[in-house]
């Protein structure tokens, strides 16, 4: 029997006695202590599969994100190609239209010299020659070469009678008319008047007016010739 005096006799007795040890360790853990290492083993190796879950799961959401920036970035560039397309196409429209109410204005050239003064008689349109050689002939050495141009591409010029005294009527024609056209009507009339000695009145010929053309109208700066949308469309 052994015989225990001291914590050293009960400690070596431990030692040489497995199965009292066990039974020490038992009585002072307990249960729930003693199964620990066994549970946090198991805790390692659920948190080891999920973390390898979970690293699955983030490489799977990154290429599903590249594949979502790839598929917008195509689609960026799809409605790139659309709004181009759609650029070009008003931009198409508009100078249709402009075209449009350029020919009708010319058509009714007479009509406008009508609404202009009730008094003026229509007496022809001016050409692109008529015009070029105004500028040409005249002391234009003070005007810029582009401003000369446009005036040479002006949309219509109306020579009138107003009794027996010649005018001239500086048309420009838009669909919309805008402060663009309201300028080079006012500018193409200061010029006739320059190159004739002749008075010229400047005119928008137009079915609508913008905020700026509008603003021109109130002045008095130009006159306005209204164009009927329903004579532009084609036959």
């Amino acid at each position: 029997m052994t015989t225990m005096n001291s914590q050293e006799d009960f400690l070596r007795a431990l030692s040489e006695n497995p199965q009292w040890k066990a039974a020490v360790r038992a009585q002072i853990l307990g249960e729930e202590l003693l199964q620990l290492p066994a549970r946090f083993d198991a805790f390692v190796e659920q948190m080891t599969a999920f973390v390898a879950e979970m690293r699955g799961f983030v490489a799977e959401q990154k290429r599903f994100n590249e594949e979502i920036t790839a598929l917008v970035a195509e689609q960026t560039r799809i409605i790139d190609r659309i709004d181009r397309r759609l650029t070009t196409l008003s931009n198409d429209v508009a100078q249709a239209k402009g075209g449009h109410a350029r020919a009708s204005a010319i058509q009714d050239a007479p009509g406008i010299a009508i609404d202009l003064d009730a008094g003026l008689r229509y007496i022809r349109t001016l050409t692109r020659e008529d015009l070029a050689k105004m500028a040409q002939d005249a002391a234009v050495g003070d005007i810029p070469t582009r401003e000369l141009r446009s005036f040479r591409l002006a949309d219509l010029v109306i020579e009138a009678k107003d009794g027996n005294d010649t005018c001239l009527i500086a048309v420009e024609a838009s669909f919309t008319a805008s402060q663009r056209d309201a300028s080079r009507a006012r500018r193409n009339a200061v010029l006739l008047t320059r190159f004739t000695g002749q008075p010229a009145h400047a005119v928008i010929a137009s079915v609508r007016n913008d905020h700026d053309a509008e603003a021109e109208l109130a002045a008095g700066n130009v006159r306005w010739h209204e164009l009927e949308e329903r004579d532009m469309e084609p036959d």
